[in-house]
Parts: structure tokens; C-alpha cells; sequence
């Protein structure tokens, strides 16, 4: 079967696995259009929180409109508030409404996501549903979802100004060096416990060998670097840090917002990502062949931060089962650590920590901006949080 016959298929499955995930919130419905909400999850239906319940797509789609805006808060330091402005349907909400009465009452993910995706499609009809499904309209309203945690219970955030700016507050609070706004700094979790790594004097920015050399969360993409795959940039962070258990990794996540949009790689990602959540991936040890090589597809996507991290290529055989390579199809494999590193060994309980990053020149283009917000934690408790802006030059 060639790469192109797979892919095919391939969305054709995930695309009707994947119909009216837009994600439940709390059983006391969704936000009417107009209303503005803060830190609104909903039940927990599958292995992420539920965020942005209302909106028409699944969690807080790209179709929203996403700001960041900065509060006061107490000891000096300041509070990140992440905003999607979302489009809202009647269809959406009913949906979504659906789908937290139903896990609420005890049903499992599975089955309540196929009898609400069902009763969307007969009441509003397959092409709206579809619609939906990417966070497309109709829309009746739009609604302000705002989020300063990443779960319920989570604990927040805080950020600093960076050494030399001071800190203003007004309507929305602002970090300002030689009379010019500038980006506030991770500083610390302060509800995270007694038990958490803790880290201090925190730094990210682009490269000079193994260390930052500037706080500056606008990273250049020149490709003036050599990496794994090609020429590229390279930045990172680093810390001090202490009360760690060299057992146990830093382990970290990424996710990407801006920079355009790939509709196939970001539906088959958000798909995958769905099926994952539900429990209602392709087994990849089914004894079914065809099944088996999906739940390996669906395996490579959900171990992806985004669509432009998942690394995979297909292979015809010849006669004797060898890859014929002139004949690969997909992306290039690559070699050595990811762009994010996912795992960080630590030697000792407490010292100092450079982590390495990169971004490839050929994933950019001139004038685009893309975001990454990198999130790390050791033994399951929350140790950092920083996003880098990537610029195309």
C-alpha cells in the first residue's frame, strides 16, 4: 500500500472518529454568547482537562482569537491570563451540555461522545457538524474563555519582571525597560508544595554554547546554526534549582500557536489527540493489520507537540522485506534530540541547569511568528513555565 493510499484512508478514519469533539465544561451548561469566564473546566472525559466549553471545535480551537494580558499580583511578581475569544453556536453548546450530563451520570467517554455527536448531526445536520468539528462556523455569538491554570485545582504560575524593567499596573499590567514594554519571566509556583523542585534565577533566550545569552523571548530564526535535520537556531533556558531527585527526569511539553496553519496536519493531530483522550484509539497490537498500522499512525501523532514535531515516513519492501530507501515517502528522519527536549537527566539534588533548544530554518518563513510555551515538571509536580516567540528572518 503506498504512502499516499494511507494517508487517505487514514483520514478518512480519524475524520469520523473524530466528528463533535468540541470539549465539555461544568454540568451547569455552557457560556451563553457575550458572557466571559475564567478557569472553567468540565468534567474530565479523557486524559486532558476540558477547556473552552461552548465553543464550536474541540478544547480551545485554533479558530479562536488568543491574546495573552498580564495581571498585578501580591509580592511583586505578575499573573499570565491566556484569552480565547471564541465562536459559539446553539449546536455547540447543546453538544457540549450533552456530553457533560452524560459523563456526569457515570457514562464513559466513548459512548457519550457518539451519542451526542449523533444527536448534533440529526438536529443540525452533517455539514454543520462538520464545520464545528475544525472550529468553523456558524456562529451565533462569541465567547471570552480565560485561563490562568492549565487544570482544575492546578497550581498558578508567577511571573517576574526581568532584572532592569519595572513592573506598572493598570487595566492590564506591564514589565517596562528604558520606556519600553518587555516580556515578564517565569518566577516560580508558589502553591506548587514543599516536595516540588524549585528553581531560581530563571533565564531563556537564545544560545551562546551552553548557556543563555540574554533574557529575550524573541528568538531570530536566521538558520545560522547546525542541527539535526539542517541549519537552524539555537536557544534554551537555564536555572538554578534545588530539592530535586536525581532519580526522576525533568520531563517537558511543548505546545505551538500562530504561524499559519496546515489543515490536514492539524486536523490529523487534533484527530489522533481525540481518539487518545476518548479511548478510542487503533489498537497497534490488534492481530487486524490494518488497525495495527493505524494505532501506530495514531501513536507517532499523539507523541507530537503539534503537527510539525511528528516524524514519520512509509517504505515500500522488496522481495526479501528490505526498505527500498528511493523509494521513502514522508518526512526525513533525524537524529539525536528532539527541537524540545522531552527528557532532561538530573545529576543531583540541587545545582545549575542549561537545557537546549533548537528550531529549524525550514520550518519558518520570513515574517512568521509561531509560539512555543514550554512546560516542564519533576515527579508529577509543576516546575516551570516560558514561552519563546520564533520569528522568521
Amino acid at each position: 500500500m503506498t504512502g499516499k493510499t494511507l494517508e487517505g484512508g487514514l483520514f478518512v478514519t480519524l475524520f469520523l472518529f473524530f466528528i463533535g469533539v468540541a470539549a465539555p465544561l461544568y454540568a451547569s451548561g455552557s457560556a451563553d454568547p457575550g458572557e466571559t469566564v475564567r478557569n472553567a473546566f468540565g468534567p474530565q472525559g479523557g486524559g486532558k482537562p476540558n477547556t473552552c466549553r461552548g465553543a464550536c471545535g474541540g478544547g480551545c480551537p485554533k479558530s479562536c482569537d488568543r491574546t495573552v494580558a498580564w495581571e498585578c499580583a501580591d509580592s511583586g511578581r505578575l499573573r499570565r491570563v491566556q484569552v480565547f475569544d471564541c465562536g459559539t453556536h446553539t449546536g455547540c453548546r447543546v453538544h457540549d451540555d450533552c456530553l457533560d450530563d452524560c459523563l456526569d451520570s457515570g457514562g464513559d467517554v466513548g459512548s457519550c461522545s457518539s451519542q451526542c455527536d449523533s444527536q448534533i448531526i440529526e438536529q443540525f445536520g452533517f455539514e454543520s457538524a462538520g464545520s464545528w468539528l475544525t472550529g468553523g462556523g456558524p456562529y451565533d455569538g462569541r465567547t471570552r474563555f480565560e485561563y490562568t491554570r492549565d487544570a482544575p485545582g492546578a497550581p498558578e504560575p508567577a511571573f517576574r519582571c526581568p532584572d532592569g524593567a519595572t513592573r506598572r499596573c493598570s487595566d492590564q499590567a506591564v514589565c517596562v525597560a528604558a520606556g519600553e514594554p518587555v516580556e515578564p519571566v517565569f518566577d516560580s509556583y508558589p502553591d506548587a508544595g514543599a516536595g516540588a523542585m524549585r528553581i531560581a534565577d530563571f533565564k531563556a533566550g537564545p544560545a551562546c554554547g551552553d548557556r543563555v545569552c540574554r533574557q529575550d523571548a524573541t528568538i531570530e530564526i536566521s538558520g545560522s546554526d547546525s542541527c539535526p535535520g539542517g541549519d537552524c537556531t539555537r536557544f534554551g533556558m537555564e536555572f538554578d534549582y534545588e530539592n530535586a531527585d536525581p532519580a526522576e527526569p525533568l520531563l517537558c511539553s511543548s505546545s505551538t500557536a500562530g504561524g499559519g496553519s496546515d489543515f490536514v496536519g492539524d486536523l490529523l493531530k487534533q484527530s489522533a489527540d481525540a481518539m487518545e483522550s476518548r479511548g478510542t484509539a487503533p489498537d497497534p497490537n490488534s492481530e487486524n493489520g490494518m488497525e495495527a498500522l493505524l494505532g501506530v499512525f495514531s501513536k507517532v501523532l499523539t507523541s507530537a507537540d503539534s503537527p510539525e514535531d511528528v516524524n514519520v515516513s512509509f517504505t515500500p519492501l522488496d522481495a526479501d522485506g528490505n526498505p527500498i530507501e528511493s523509494q521513502r515517502v514522508g518526512s526525513q528522519p533525524k537524529d539525536g534530540l528532539p527541537p524540545i527536549p522531552n527528557r532532561v537527566e538530573l545529576e543531583t539534588s540541587r545545582g545549575h541547569l542549561f537545557v537546549p533548544m533548537y528550531q529549524l530554518a525550514s520550518g519558518m518563513k520570513r515574517g512568521q511568528i509561531k509560539e512555543r510555551r514550554v512546560r516542564c515538571t519533576h515527579r508529577d509536580l509543576p516546575v516551570l513555565d516560558t514561552t519563546f516567540r520564533l520569528s522568521g528572518s
